[in-house]
């Protein structure tokens, strides 16, 4: 996966969505990206997300991995639309 960029940065309430589409809870948002449940639920309890922090950052690219890799698509949010989660359409 690409380098993260700001624009592209998972928020709080991006991975409660992600989850809640999927019907996880932290357990299982925890096993699907590989880190541990607490970790899930620093990150869901905090407003800004945005670091420099590399255990952050790797953390963040392996819950957006494993989402996308259920099903997810994070939608960023650019000059037209606000941030938002989906789940994939099936391909044909």
């Amino acid at each position: 996966m690409a380098e993260l960029d700001q624009e592209e940065m998972l928020t709080s309430a991006m991975i409660r969505a992600a989850r809640g589409l999927l019907g996880l809870d932290q357990a299982g948002a925890a096993n699907l990206a590989g880190l541990s449940q607490r970790t899930i639920s620093k990150l869901e309890a905090e407003d800004n997300l945005s670091s420099k922090d590399l255990r952050r950052r790797n953390a963040l690219k392996a819950i957006r991995s494993g989402f996308e890799k259920a099903g997810i698509e994070f939608i960023f949010p650019d000059e037209k639309s606000g941030q938002g989660v989906r789940i994939k359409a099936a391909s044909k």
